[in-house]
Formats: C-alpha cells, structure tokens, sequence
C-alpha cells in the first residue's frame, strides 16, 4: 500500500510506515528534542508522550500556576501549543488566532495574526467552533482558518507567506483540523461530514502554497486517486468500487470527514484512521487481529515491504490499499 491518508471516516484505516527521509527530516530531528513540541502530537507517531521528567508522580501535587495567558477567545480550545525554542505557539477557536510568544523574555507577544473571517460560518461548524492546531515546517506556521483557508506565516514574524482555500462553507465545508508537514508539502483534511460535504485530503507544497494533490473519500476512480493495483485486503478493488457502495449519486454527499490527524509511525508498521487513538492502542489492535481475537474486523495488516513502498508514492497521493474495520 502507498498510502490512505484522506479516505478516513469512522471504521476507515490504513496501515503503513515511513521512514525519516519520507517524512520531513527536519521536523523528525527536532521532535526528538524533549524541550520542543514541534507538532500538534509532540512526533510523527501522534503519542502526545513527553519524555521531560521534571514534574513527576512524586510531586504533581504541588504544582502552583507560574504565569497565565487569555487568547481573548471564550469558545472550546482544542489542541495544545507548538513549543520552538524559546517560542511558543498558541491558536485559539474562530477567530482563529495566533500568537507567537517569547518565554525567554517575560512571556512577551512577539507577533499576533488575527485573520478576518465571515462570521457566517460559525452556524456550519460542528461541536463548537475549535480548531485542532498549528503546524510547523519550513520557518513557517501552518493554520487551518474555520473558513477553511490554509494560511501559511512567517514563525519570525507573523507575515502571511501565503494562502489557500481548501474548501467553501457555503457548501458544508469547515476547517477544524491541524495541518501536517510531510517533507516539502503541508497536509490537511476538511470538515463537515454531518453535512454532506465530499470530504478530501489535499496537499500543498510548502513553499509556494500550490496543490500539488486532492485525494476525496468516496467518488470515481480518479477523485479517490485510484489506480489498477489498488487493493482491499490483498484483492484488487476494481474500477469505480467507491460508487459500487453508494445508490445513485449519493456519495457526492457521503461526507467520510478528514479532520483527524495522520499517524505515520517511524519505525513502525501501524494503522490511520479515525477508529484508533493512539500507537499503543494501535499495536493492541493489530495484535488481536493478528492472533484473530477479534475476527469481527476484517483487517489484514500491511507488510513492512508494502508499506514502505506505499509511502514513496506519498508525494503523489496515490491510493493502493485499504481496510473497513466496520463489520459489513
């Protein structure tokens, strides 16, 4: 498998691996600093774990609040902040906010981006009006607007570098989700299942903000990005299999959401999607597949091999395996 990183819905998954150089060299480097948080999930592995030990199970409980910071924002905050160096990273809910502060110098704000959005897009939004996170890559801070506009900052300064619109909440579309550097390209999903929309995995590159690709979760072999080796569980899927699921033209609102973020464990062969929490949880499930503990799931893990070919082709977005784990 190449990979399967839009195709996402509940029950979805993708197994596969990368190594260091398919993801993005410098990202990987720094996430092994336990003093930065350089993305949304600390590593490419989503675990969220700090190995920092300074606060511990021996003194937790006498933790006092050193300093405190308002956004200015009273909605749900989700996603934690990017910490690079001495800078930290916070977002805040629409009207999705940055701030970039310094903790070297008495928690000084060294730049705010404050994007104007069309309120109306507030009532489109699902479960609040959060946002998941910011990205870093490239001297650059990636945030997703809840109008669905990928904007790409200056980490220095703030200064727009440039921008994209992934969607149209007119039609549904919403931007909730945390973007993802894979080598030169940002990665980021769509939200507004509940309402019809056709959801899609795009990829930008990092530098310019030009598509390079849009993978959707159900259509026509060449929105789903689809080809003649595609398989599901080691069989060929055959041509058009998405639309052999649908009556009609429904999947043209059959949602299948992409706001969850990828898990591309390093060493790992493992599975994406939004039925699994974490690497741990992940490795239990594929273990109870493998000893056919839960023959309920129709899952066959990837091999290392495929998988490692599947993330080669990341660059092109090029759909070859996939899995349900709901029960048909």
């Amino acid at each position: 498998m190449r990979k399967m990183l839009y195709a996402t819905g509940l029950g979805a998954m993708a197994v596969f691996a990368v190594g260091a150089a398919s993801a993005n060299d410098e990202l990987h480097k720094m996430s092994q600093n336990p003093k930065d948080w350089v993305m949304p999930t600390g590593d490419y592995t989503n675990q969220r774990y700090s190995k920092l030990n300074q606060i511990n199970a021996s003194n937790v409980g006498k933790l006092q609040v050193a300093w405190t910071f308002s956004t200015g924002v009273l909605r749900g905050h989700e996603g934690g902040p990017l910490i690079i160096g001495n800078m930290m990273y916070v977002h805040t809910p629409f009207p999705n906010k940055v701030y970039a502060i310094d903790l070297s110098k008495d928690n000084q704000i060294v730049w705010k981006y404050e994007p104007k959005q069309d309120p109306n897009v507030i009532p489109v939004m699902c479960c609040d009006t959060v946002n998941r996170g910011v990205a870093y890559g490239d001297g650059k801070i990636f945030l997703h607007q809840a109008d669905t506009t990928l904007v790409a900052l200056d980490a220095k300064t703030g200064k727009v570098e440039w921008s994209v619109k992934n969607g149209d909440p007119s039609k549904g579309s919403t931007g909730t989700s945390a973007p993802m550097v894979i080598k030169d390209k940002v990665l980021i999903g769509i939200s507004g299942g509940e309402f019809g929309v056709q959801a899609h995995m795009s990829a930008y590159d990092i530098k310019t903000g030009k598509l390079v690709w849009r993978g959707f979760s159900e259509g026509p072999d060449d929105q789903i990005l689809v080809d003649d080796k595609t398989t599901e569980l080691g069989k060929p899927v055959g041509k058009d299999s998405s639309l052999k699921t649908w009556q009609g033209d429904q999947w043209k609102i059959g949602g299948g959401a992409t706001w969850a973020l990828p898990l591309i464990p390093i060493k790992a062969v493992t599975i994406q999607g939004s039925y699994v929490g974490n690497l741990r949880e992940t490795q239990e499930l594929l273990d109870l597949v493998r000893d056919k503990k839960i023959p309920a799931i129709p899952v066959t893990p990837m091999p290392l091999a495929k998988a490692n070919e599947a993330l080669t082709n990341l660059q092109k977005g090029q759909l070859v395996g996939r899995a349900v784990l709901t029960p048909q």
